[in-house]
This record gives C-alpha cells, sequence and structure tokens, in this order.
C-alpha cells in the first residue's frame, strides 16, 4: 500500500551513514521518552516531520543555519529571542508557514523557558557568548543558564537535549570562557541524562570573526604570539548539518562529538590565504598580548562591545580535539567537512580591491562555487 522508505547516504560517500526518507506511513519511537513521532504530509518543507524543536541562541552566528536545516526538513521550530522580534525575523521565511515560532524569553526566567520547551521533544542549546554584560556573566551563560535550559526540558518531558560548546572547552583552560563553557558541559550531562554534547572548532561562514575579520581589517590586523595560534577551521554550514543528523538519529542519545577541520592551519597561514584570495595585502601587527589585554579593558568599559579580555585570551588558544577515543567526529556521522582553500572565497569576496572586483570567483583549475547536480566529495570538485 506504501512504498518503502528510500534510503540516501550523506554525501555520496562510500560506508557513510544513511539517511531514511520516511513515507507516510512511518513513524519515529523516542527511544529516551518513548514518544511516538508521527510526520503528516510529504518528507520536506511543506509538511510535517512530527517533530518539534526548541532552539536557543537562534539568533546567533550558528543559530540561523540550525533553523533553516530543521525548518527545511518539515520540524516546527521555536524559536526563542530577547529584545526586539525584528532581531529574528529573518528566521521565519526558513520554514512555511507557522512552522518557525517566536517566543519572547528571558535567560533567567524558568517560567518562560518552560513555555518555550512545554511542546517540544528536542531542546538544542547553542546560547553562549566570548565576553561579559551587566546583565549576564560568563558563569550565568554557560553554566547557570544551560544547567537551567537542561532541568526544565528534562521536567517537562523532552525526548532530546543538544548543548552547544567548544572544542577547546577544559577545565584548566586559559580563558574563562572555555573553562565556564567545561563546566557547563558537565552540568548538563547531571541534569538530563543522554544529552549530546557538540564541541565544534573556530567556525567560519559569512558573519564569522574569523575571514571576515582579517578582510574588514585587512589594513590593520591584530594579532598575539606572532600569529601561530593553530586552528582547525570548520565549515559553520558542516556543524549544523551534524546536528540535524544528531537530532534525526536516535542512534546518537549521550554521544559526544567534536567537529574541527581535519587539516589544521596557524592563524598565519589563514592570514596568506586570504592575501592570496583578495590578491590584497593584509597588513597584521603582532602585539604583546599584556598591551593588548590591557587596551580591552579600557574598551569593555565603553557603552558598545569592541573587544574584551576574554576575547584576547582566546587568541592564543589552540583548538586541539579530545584524546578521548569514544569522541565521535564527522566521519562517524558521515559528513565529509568542506575544504577550508576551495570555500573561503565564497565569504570574504566583497573585501577585494575594485579593480579586481571581476576576477574569477575561484582559483586557476577550481570548480569549487559552480553548482553540481548532485551532493560530491571534496575530490570530486577539483579539475
Amino acid at each position: 500500500m506504501f512504498a518503502p522508505p528510500i534510503k540516501r547516504s550523506v554525501f555520496g560517500l562510500p560506508g557513510s551513514a544513511t539517511l531514511i526518507k520516511r513515507g507516510k506511513a512511518d513513524v519515529t519511537v523516542r527511544r529516551t521518552t518513548g514518544d511516538v513521532l508521527v510526520g503528516r504530509g510529504t518528507y520536506g518543507r511543506q509538511s510535517w516531520n512530527g517533530q518539534t524543536a526548541t532552539v536557543f541562541g537562534c539568533s546567533g552566528f550558528l543559530g540561523r543555519y540550525v533553523v533553516a536545516r530543521l525548518a527545511r526538513e518539515g520540524t516546527k521550530v521555536i524559536v526563542p529571542y530577547r529584545g526586539l522580534a525584528e532581531y529574528i525575523r529573518h528566521l521565519r521565511p526558513t520554514g512555511d508557514l507557522g512552522m518557525v515560532i517566536p517566543m519572547e524569553f528571558d535567560l533567567r526566567n524558568p517560567k518562560q523557558i518552560e513555555e518555550c520547551v512545554r511542546y517540544s521533544d528536542v531542546v538544542i542549546n547553542l546560547i553562549g557568548r566570548n565576553y561579559e554584560t551587566k546583565n549576564f556573566s560568563l558563569d550565568k551563560v554557560h553554566i547557570e543558564g544551560a544547567q537551567r535550559i537542561a532541568d526544565i526540558s528534562r521536567e517537562a518531558g523532552v525526548s532530546r537535549f543538544i548543548h552547544m560548546s567548544s572544542i577547546n572547552a577544559r577545565t584548566n583552560a586559559h580563558s574563562k570562557a572555555l573553562v565556564t563553557k567545561a563546566f557547563g558541559e558537565q552540568r548538563v550531562r547531571e541534569s538530563f541524562p543522554g544529552a549530546n554534547i557538540v564541541r565544534a572548532a573556530t567556525m567560519y561562514g559569512y558573519e564569522d570573526e574569523l575571514l571576515n575579520n582579517i578582510g574588514r581589517f585587512k589594513h590593520l590586523y591584530l594579532t598575539v604570539n606572532h600569529a601561530r595560534q593553530r586552528l582547525r577551521p570548520v565549515c559553520v554550514s558542516d556543524v549544523a548539518h551534524a546536528i540535524d543528523i544528531i537530532r534525526d538519529n536516535e542512534d546518537t542519545v549521550g554521544q559526544t562529538y567534536d567537529l574541527y577541520n581535519p587539516k589544521e592551519y596557524t592563524r598565519k597561514e589563514v592570514i596568506d590565504l586570504v592575501q592570496f584570495l583578495l590578491h590584497d595585502r593584509v597588513w597584521h601587527v603582532n602585539v604583546p598580548t599584556s598591551l593588548l589585554r590591557a587596551v580591552s579593558r579600557i574598551a569593555d568599559m565603553l557603552p558598545f562591545h569592541y573587544t574584551s579580555p576574554h576575547e584576547v585570551d582566546l587568541m592564543s588558544v589552540d583548538d586541539v580535539p579530545s584524546e578521548d577515543p569514544s569522541v565521535h567526529t564527522f566521519a562517524d556521522l558521515g559528513i565529509q567537512p568542506h575544504t577550508l582553500e576551495l570555500a573561503a572565497l565564497q565569504y570574504i569576496r566583497h573585501y577585494r580591491p575594485p579593480q579586481h572586483e571581476e576576477d574569477p570567483m575561484e582559483p586557476a583549475g577550481y570548480k569549487a562555487f559552480r553548482k553540481p547536480p548532485v551532493p560530491v566529495s571534496n575530490k570530486d570538485i577539483v579539475a
């Protein structure tokens, strides 16, 4: 009576994880709660796959990509926000009419958090920051806030909880932002058994603070430690894709994921790559860390945010993946991360000098930005 589910591999890679395109009669049973999710309509944006997800931190860099992936697959998405509704109105067109629902909330108000997760079976916490304000310290955001959301989600009967952290989160890290994220992971695991922890390396994309900052401040780009910081830059869309697979796959319950680029770069190598792609020199100046921290303390007192000592500390922290064999990576999800050299130009092309505005989008010999007829791996897009 009904056609069998259609199996499709991620990016068409051999041996990769297999996704299931569910038919109308298919149901999903949550392993943690036993809830049965029944979809309505055909698979895709103009249907409902039976799942409702609340995405805290939806207005941030990663949040818009996660919401877009969930909404286009027919997930009903609750997007909590603080401030003005205009801050998240760009998220509403990512889903069908009525499928992206904004709700005002305050991280310090348990009642509002409970209202945001009341009808959800998945909660994704992307809230995080690298500096403090008079209302929110790093402890209140990364530790108390994360624990409060996890506690309320468990009490509300939420089936899956996905918590976003950093690949450098350590209790003995050099940066307070990373230390608080590490303690936040511990609190989440205690409050919500079976929660997934996702630790991403430095992310790049259209709104990033890596490639765009180099391009924006190419006439005076400040570095510390002679730009020897080791990075594992990962594309933000790859991280969003990984979160989507974790959310949809019941076999991932309780697992921890380190998401990073297999290739390691120094910050100097990233600067050189941006110079090559922009056909313009990036004037980077090395500043003693102590001097930059002192200046950042003064800047942190200004009414608007420019920088902070915590962000200066992060400039000297290397991206180091965990050596724990129980921690999973992109490979366990069947995802091959984008190659930085092939993907970077599309995010920073607008920083090229006017005389190079009409130059080709890709370096000679590459076809990275020509839309292929089917998803391909990185090795297939090099001529």
